[in-house]
């Protein structure tokens, strides 16, 4: 009987369910970043990279011309891909403090099957990311998602 005592499993709550989630949606969208900088100073060169693009699209548009008009379309996709990553980046920093683990998991409560769902599609990331476009829906997906699940936390 000595020795056969399981290890209680570790439950791991919403709040690491979150967690893990943006950070792996953040590791995503900086993976054409190197490596050897810091987490967060990669974060502000993407969000300084999409700032300067929405500014270059911004002061070019035109409707008069195809290229103008393709501006515009530009300058709002690189306006929607800014304000995502400035809300991630966000809500990542605030699962980075631990004191505030209780009452962002009792916040969560009501969150707790859908984060868990996506959780697991996350672990399970290899099954969707056979190909680059794939990728790119589902990593999109899963933004959508975790955006709409902790959307009442402000």
């Amino acid at each position: 009987m000595f020795g056969i005592f399981k290890e209680s499993e570790k439950t791991i709550d919403t709040y690491e369910h979150v967690s893990f989630i943006l950070k792996s949606l953040l590791t995503y969208e900086l993976k054409d970043l190197p490596i050897r900088y810091e987490f967060w100073y990669r974060v502000a060169i993407r969000q300084e990279e999409l700032r300067t693009l929405f500014t270059e699209h911004r002061a070019k548009i035109s409707m008069t011309t195809a290229v103008g008009r393709f501006h515009q379309t530009q300058y709002e996709g690189t306006k929607q891909k800014l304000a995502k990553l400035e809300r991630l980046s966000d809500m990542y920093k605030s699962f980075c403090i631990e004191e505030e683990r209780e009452a962002l998991n009792h916040r969560l409560y009501f969150q707790k099957e859908a984060i868990t769902e996506l959780y697991e599609h996350v672990q399970n990331k290899e099954l969707y990311v056979y190909c680059d476009a794939v990728q790119q829906q589902f990593w999109a997906a899963v933004s959508e998602d975790i955006l709409d699940a902790i959307a009442h936390l402000d």
